[in-house]
């Protein structure tokens, strides 16, 4: 008998997202006979069989689909394709509540038969204590002048405005200039070589050495001959080391403006609804109470749901842990390419284990999953759900904030996490109405 692991299908980002995206797909299909057994706490396993011909009829689609011809992708996409179908029944049928994605196995008989097992882990039991009538205090908010005036320095000192020189004015270190430029190498153009309305700061030596050098005493009209050589290191073999020209027109020789808090100084950066200082200090009071506000909301939003996580009972079972924090690993991990490193270096660099780091994380992960439990369990008993129209707007939402269309939103953020983050969103206001201090 040939024996095979095949795989763990796609994380989602939250554990009860599994059974929203389960219950999406309720509709009827050929409904296959399986066994399900629990042959121990949290777990579940279906099994069933598939009859020789129509997994090698699977086989054959799954070729059209996949259009490869490893043996074992097509395999591993049929096994997936008949789970999918018996797991949605099964879940359904059962009120089974996964953890996270089950895990496949497959297994041929002597005949050619496939016999499939899913093992799903399930979300343990929640037995909730006292989450109404918490009277949970919010802080006071209160934003004092000084704060105000120093946000407003803060801001102004942050601004890097430029204004216009007058015609015939030499460019000095430390101004900018606004220039056109053509990199030849041997008289002929090279490929990124070329700028339009380039901001250059003479001086920030964020071109080749002796660039920025040359434009010092040119004015607005002028045309420069920069000749330059390029660093042996440079990154381009083809011009590392070589002598270039870049024929520059300078279009604007421009002088920082020095921050100042005057009426002046914040016309010249052109916010919207600010004509003069009272203007801007009201407008932060405002801001900065506002953001007061939602961080004493968040602390007491917090504080609600770790008074009610800590006083409901749940055995959170180790693999559903071990799953959480590998999903941190990999958050981890993507986040370290962002900077050039991988996890390895950032592991050394930190001087800890892989194993050591990850038990760094599990006191995280066991809050993250015993809160998202409880909250799930309280959307249960309160019968909060998201209703479709709701994740629509959602998705409208999240087309308008990043200029993407909702359709296409809907392949890469999943309807049943949409709808998971709904739900958990609908029962914070929910505990929020029922616990804060009136």
């Amino acid at each position: 008998m040939e024996h095979h692991e095949l795989f763990f299908w796609s994380p989602l980002e939250l554990a009860q997202s599994v059974n929203v995206k389960i219950r999406m797909y309720r509709k009827k299909m050929n409904a296959m006979d399986y066994e399900i057994n629990y042959p121990e706490l949290n777990m579940a396993e279906i099994t069933f069989t598939v009859s020789k011909a129509d997994f090698e009829k699977a086989l054959e689609e799954a070729k059209e689909t996949t259009k490869s011809e490893d043996p074992a992708v097509l395999r591993e996409f049929a096994i997936s394709s008949f789970a999918s179908k018996v797991l949605t029944e099964a879940v359904d049928t059962n009120k089974l509540k996964l953890a996270y994605t089950p895990a496949l196995m497959g297994t041929d008989d002597a005949d050619g038969n496939v016999t499939i097992t899913i093992n799903c882990p399930l979300l343990p039991e929640v037995k909730l204590g006292q989450y109404k009538g918490l009277n949970v205090t919010k802080d006071a908010v209160d934003v004092p002048e000084e704060e105000v005036i120093a946000e407003m320095n803060r801001q102004i000192s942050a601004q890097k405005l430029w204004e216009t020189l007058p015609e015939g004015t030499k460019a000095e270190e430390g101004d900018q200039v606004i220039i056109d430029f053509v990199g030849e190498k041997d008289g002929v153009p090279f490929d990124g070589g070329s700028g339009e309305n380039y901001p250059l700061i003479l001086g920030s030596h964020s071109f080749i050495p002796g660039f920025e050098e040359q434009l010092i005493g040119s004015t607005a009209g002028e045309k420069v001959k920069v000749d330059v050589t390029f660093p042996e290191n440079y990154f381009e073999p083809s011009l590392a080391g070589q002598p270039v020209v870049f024929m520059c027109t300078v279009k604007d020789v421009q002088k920082e403006i020095k921050p100042e808090l005057t009426n002046e100084f914040l016309a010249k950066m052109k916010l919207e609804g600010i004509h003069s200082v009272d203007d801007f200090k009201n407008r932060l009071a405002i801001d900065l109470k506002a953001l007061k506000e939602q961080e004493a909301e968040n602390k007491a939003i917090s504080t609600i749901l770790e008074k009610v996580a800590d006083g409901s009972e749940v055995d959170i079972p180790d693999a559903m842990i071990d799953n959480q924090v590998e999903q941190y690993v990999n958050e981890y991990e993507n986040n370290m390419k962002q900077y050039g490193m991988t996890l390895d270096q950032y592991l050394q660099f930190s001087g800890q284990t892989l194993d050591a780091f990850k038990q760094q994380l599990r006191p995280q992960a066991i809050l993250t999953l015993r809160q998202a439990l409880v909250l799930e369990a309280i959307a249960e008993k309160e019968a909060i759900i998201a209703e479709d129209k709701e994740i629509e707007d959602e998705y409208a939402l999240l087309s308008q904030m990043y200029s993407f269309p909702a359709e296409q939103l809907k392949a890469i953020i999943p309807y049943g996490t949409v709808a998971t983050q709904l739900v958990q969103r609908k029962t914070m206001d929910f505990l929020k109405d029922q616990n804060l201090a009136k």
